[in-house]
């Protein structure tokens, strides 16, 4: 899988590559490639309602099965270390104005749900599955999945069910495990239809989101992670580095927080003195469900494109913009460039256009490497906190 993921990453590069050229130099002949990227786009919403029920209705029912004090403590510890993320990106994505090219990219008539409470939780119960599905009513479809897998770890022979619904959920991750394939043909079409439209100025762009990317993960590894260890049990900066930069070495190259697992729990124990049972339990279920990286890609992701199609964010926008990220964010499937999917889904949810994800696709690599390494370590950090309340 390893392998196959750098080889994929190659050619996603080698598609934005070719894009911007053929954007640059060639804008009448990308513009008629179009239609590949429409495709590719349509593929990804095409898999959100299947990949989304199904991975947070297994989620949940495994978590809800475990039932204990513990598992309630490192949830609240994950929640709280997730909003703290959102928070202080949003505000890093503010100061730095990063979007700001509302001149550049016209949104047409889309903008982000702004209606009142009332309206809101109505649109949550839509009057049938179809129509669910039909119109990928992303928030309905996680409310049915979280209270299905408490339902499910409720009732007899739910088990039975749960086995059923992991079999759909490992086709659908199979499904876009090859669609995921078409990404550096998406990428070709979608980065160079758009070069060919608004110019160089995509280049700098990409340059931009992926410096503010980093920006935001470097100061949430300090002050959401470092600071608090530091503070709660008494280990300074330079030794929490020292006990986990050898980690941060695989989680950079291989973008996965399900491949470098078990590195994760060695280190928790033997670096951080985290017990056997609490590391055992607690990180796995963190590698599934905390994830600090996926704050920061969320936050910047719908910020920045509103921003970039001049869409307003009011404070009830705001709020479904984190509490969506929130739920979305344990639904990452498995697979090379999953990320990419989570994002298309919760852009699609907030009803915010779907062009820039050709672009986000090309650049995703290189974000990857920053939000695995803070998704990972938020997740030791999380543990060393939770062992120290103890």
């Amino acid at each position: 899988m390893t392998i196959m993921k750098g080889k994929l990453n190659l050619f996603i590069m080698l598609g934005l590559i070719l894009g911007i050229l053929g954007g640059l130099f060639f804008p009448e002949v990308m513009n008629h490639t179009s239609f590949l990227g429409n495709v590719y786009i349509n593929l990804l919403k095409f898999m959100i309602i299947p990949i989304i029920f199904t991975t947070i209705m297994v989620t949940i029912y495994k978590t809800k099965k475990e039932n204990n004090k513990m598992i309630i403590k490192a949830l609240v510890t994950f929640i709280t270390m997730f909003v703290a993320t959102f928070l202080l990106t949003t505000i890093i994505v503010l100061l730095f104005n990063i979007g700001n090219y509302n001149y550049i990219i016209e949104a047409g008539e889309a903008e982000i749900i702004s209606l009142n409470a009332g309206e809101i939780i109505t649109n949550l119960f839509p009057d049938n599955i179809i129509t669910m599905i039909a119109n990928n009513s992303v928030f309905a479809c996680i409310i049915l999945a979280l209270c299905s897998g408490i339902a499910a770890s409720k009732v007899d022979h739910g088990k039975n069910v749960i086995d059923f619904v992991t079999g759909l959920k490992n086709i659908s991750n199979k499904l876009l495990e090859w669609i995921m394939y078409l990404t550096p043909i998406g990428v070709f079409s979608l980065v160079g239809v758009a070069t060919a439209n608004y110019g160089s100025a995509i280049i700098g762009l990409a340059a931009k989101y992926i410096g503010i990317a980093y920006l935001s993960s470097i100061l949430t590894l300090f002050f959401i992670m470092i600071l608090p260890v530091w503070a709660f049990n008494k280990i300074s900066p330079i030794e929490y580095i020292k006990r986990m930069w050898k980690l941060w070495i695989l989680t950079t190259s291989t973008c996965s927080s399900l491949a470098t697992l078990p590195e994760t729990i060695k280190t928790s124990k033997e670096e951080f003195k985290i017990s056997e049972k609490n590391a055992d339990l607690l990180v796995p279920v963190g590698c599934t469900i905390h994830k600090c990286g996926g704050a920061v890609s969320f936050a910047i992701l719908s910020i920045f494109c509103c921003k970039l199609f001049g869409i307003e964010i009011t404070l009830t926008a705001y709020f479904l913009m984190l509490a969506g990220a929130i739920l979305i964010n344990m639904a990452a499937p498995g697979i090379p460039s999953g990320g990419i999917v989570l994002g298309a889904t919760y852009l699609s949810m907030l009803n915010i256009p779907l062009i820039f994800i050709g672009i986000y696709s090309g650049i995703y690599r290189l974000l990857d490497m920053s939000y695995t390494t803070l998704n990972v370590t938020g997740n030791v950090t999380a543990n060393i906190l939770i062992n120290k309340e103890k």
